[in-house]
């Protein structure tokens, strides 16, 4: 993130996946997977396949002024319209399967941790590269500035982005430089954002910063100590202040800030795994009580 653009459409974006339901070992439960602002599933990585693999129901969540597919960016959204979203899908999913857990990238993640802080109906929460203030070392000096340039009112600017791209893998970050400016979309996300969609997302960092000791639920976090757009004060503070009882910290040391895509990439597909298989296991016999204690009572055939 560097410099602005006069950008206001975004450019065609792939298709976003559909839902993959699995058998397997955890058939039960279900992954929301939340991507960054103005992004797409691209930026997932190979999270989405290893988890259907291991028998989760893998649902590619997109939301309306948020996804990269579904802006507006002449639209003001509302950052608690996306949570309602995501709270909307995890009510629907729990009336079918027995847990939810939610995993989410850069904004996705604090999204998922604004989800957390309101709803007592998840399992676990996977945050990859959390964003509570944009402090990396390739933010530009001007940035806390632009807030107050859109609260005068000038709101019709985007912000570009620009090298590295949260990418240190140098073949990748061409790849996806080509991308952006053939799609105006990659496995980095958009290639630039509205500014009201930033607003809403700032606005979204607040409410979570104030609410992180509401979250209660299982938390692993997976952040690189070289994130070039939140430093790693984002996942000590996260740490510090949630009341999880299951918390996780990962450190990467030989990436940016799209850890799902760069050079330990795997290491993140890895561990996001296995924190929520360990997760079911320690928590399904908990949310199997639930379950019958929610269940509709059997007909008595007797007499």
């Amino acid at each position: 993130m560097d410099t602005l653009s006069s950008t206001d459409h975004p450019g065609p974006v792939t298709p976003p996946p559909a839902e993959d339901r699995q058998g397997g070992p955890h058939k039960e439960h279900a992954v929301i997977l939340l991507h960054g602002l103005c992004g797409s599933q691209l930026e997932m990585g190979s999270i989405p396949k290893q988890l259907k693999k291991a028998g989760c129901t893998v649902i590619p969540l997109n939301i309306d002024n948020y996804s990269a597919a579904l802006t507006n960016p002449r639209v003001s959204p509302n950052w608690e319209e996306w949570c309602a979203v995501v709270e909307s899908r995890v009510a629907r999913l729990k009336e079918e399967f027995r847990t939810v857990s939610l995993c989410g990238l850069s904004m996705g993640a604090t999204l998922a941790l604004a989800v957390a802080a309101r709803s007592k109906e998840l399992l676990s929460v996977v945050l990859l590269s959390p964003v509570l203030q944009y402090d990396g070392w390739s933010v530009p000096w001007y940035w806390k500035l632009l807030t107050v340039v859109y609260d005068l009112g000038f709101r019709n600017w985007s912000y570009k982005e620009s090298e590295p791209y949260g990418i240190k893998n140098f073949e990748m970050r061409r790849r996806v430089a080509s991308a952006l400016e053939k799609d105006g979309v990659a496995a980095v996300g958009a290639a630039s954002i509205p500014a009201r969609h930033l607003r809403a997302a700032l606005r979204m960092i607040d409410y979570v910063k104030q609410s992180l000791p509401l979250v209660r639920t299982d938390t692993l976090i997976i952040h690189s100590i070289d994130d070039e757009t939140a430093s790693p004060r984002n996942a000590e503070q996260i740490l510090q202040y949630i009341n999880a009882e299951v918390r996780k910290v990962v450190w990467l040391g030989d990436c940016y800030h799209i850890i799902t895509v760069d050079n330990e990439r795997e290491i993140v597909t890895n561990e996001t795994v296995m924190f929520i298989r360990r997760s079911i296991e320690m928590h399904g016999h908990e949310f199997s009580r639930k379950h019958l204690a929610h269940a509709s009572p059997l007909k008595d055939r007797r007499g």
